[in-house]
């Protein structure tokens, strides 16, 4: 289950040329754009700009503050004019690149962080930005490579830390992505979303102390962040404090009705917690609640599907499973669940399909072939069914040691 994406974070700076030191309506515009009042920037570099034509600073700051008002034509059309002005202005070339990277021109924002590379090789925003940028495109190792040089040549900005951080967790290096975490947080010690993944690699390394933790600090800095409660609970739930975890999950979804996780994670307790007893009504309508807010979510579908495989609700658990395969077409477990529905359904002609199936995407699947031998015995072609339980022996199941033992020799 993937709940984390890169937060991309825009680096824009204000740049100073040495001739401007005594001119103190560019200066006086500088302040402005550093306090905020973008309006007034934009009002006095355009007034130099009617006296200094030429000056491609004077157009990059204006962009500038256009920028930082989100009027992004304008802010594209400074930049650009910067950059026909000095064809050095390596930051315009930069803010740029950002501006058509938001555009989802990521072929321009490219060969504009280039061109501010070619500039200038020690810039280490335009190596940052460009790493977004191939990360966007799926280039996980390409962006990578882009916030090492970021980092080399400016070590101190956490958010490279941190991006880099998300993509060495996404090809499960979680002890260098816990390293980048961990120094995202010491340049920048009010990073929420820093601690917060951090407290994600902790618990999948089932350091579950250390992660709850991290939550705690992410919550302090927000105490609406619900996917914070929502992972907290799991955490919780990995030390086995069954109303601690329950009662994140309740408050996030108190904070924020709409969000299907915690609906998900609270009924998967409750039907552990209630199978035994028979009760349904909790974990049922937590399931549901779970669909009906995303539709598309592979997991409510699979847990529904084992909670009415145990109240008998066998069509309905077929329906579930069907569509988890529907979104998990991939996964081996979606196709063995559904034919063991069947099987225990004594469908055993429908159920063998689906082990066909799950074999067919994991063939070491022992528990599939142990299933499908005893379809296969139910239906009276035992020498199938020793061929599939002699295969599941050899990967280590024991049951089916003991059915050979018993039916084949």
């Amino acid at each position: 289950m993937k709940i984390f994406i890169i937060t991309l974070i825009w680096g824009i700076i204000l740049f100073q040329l040495s001739f401007s030191q005594n001119d103190k309506r560019f200066n006086l515009g500088l302040k402005k754009i550093e306090t905020g009042q973008y309006l007034d920037a934009i009002k006095i570099f355009s007034d130099i700009i009617k006296s200094k034509p030429q000056s491609s600073y004077a157009f990059y700051n204006r962009g500038l503050a256009y920028d930082r008002l989100n009027i992004t034509d304008k802010a594209m059309s400074d930049y650009t004019r910067a950059i026909n002005l000095s064809s050095k202005n390596f930051e315009a070339y930069n803010n740029r690149g950002t501006l058509k990277d938001k555009l989802g021109d990521w072929d321009g924002a490219f060969k504009d962080y280039n061109n501010a590379i070619k500039i200038n090789p020690k810039y280490a925003l335009a190596y940052y930005n460009r790493g977004i940028s191939k990360s966007e495109k799926g280039d996980r190792k390409g962006a990578i490579e882009d916030y090492d040089i970021s980092i080399k040549y400016d070590p101190y900005y956490a958010s490279t830390w941190y991006n880099r951080a998300i993509l060495k967790s996404e090809e499960g290096k979680d002890s260098s992505a816990l390293f980048d975490n961990t120094e995202a947080i010491r340049l920048n010690p009010k990073f929420r979303d820093a601690y917060y993944n951090r407290g994600n690699v902790k618990r999948r390394m089932k350091n579950y102390t250390d992660a709850i933790q991290d939550y705690n600090e992410t919550l302090k800095l927000d105490s609406l962040f619900v996917n914070a409660l929502n992972n907290r609970g799991l955490a919780k739930y990995g030390l086995k404090d069954i109303d601690g975890a329950i009662s994140d999950y309740s408050e996030a979804i108190r904070i924020k009705p709409e969000y299907y996780l915690p609906y998900c994670n609270r009924g998967i307790i409750n039907f552990e917690q209630r199978k035994a007893s028979g009760s349904s009504d909790d974990y049922m309508s937590d399931f549901n609640k779970s669909v009906q807010l995303n539709p598309d979510y592979s997991n409510a579908y699979y847990y529904r599907a084992q909670a009415k495989k145990f109240l008998k609700d066998y069509q309905g658990s077929i329906d579930d499973f069907s569509q988890y395969i529907r979104l998990e077409p991939d996964y081996a477990t979606g196709y063995f669940n559904r034919g063991l529905v069947k099987y225990e359904w004594e469908k055993y002609e429908d159920a063998i399909p689906d082990f066909d199936a799950a074999l067919n995407k994991y063939p070491e699947y022992k528990e599939a072939l142990y299933y499908r031998g005893l379809a296969y015995y139910n239906l009276g072609k035992n020498d199938k069914a020793c061929e599939d339980w002699k295969k599941s022996i050899e990967l280590g199941n024991k049951e089916a040691d003991y059915m050979y033992q018993s039916y084949c020799k």
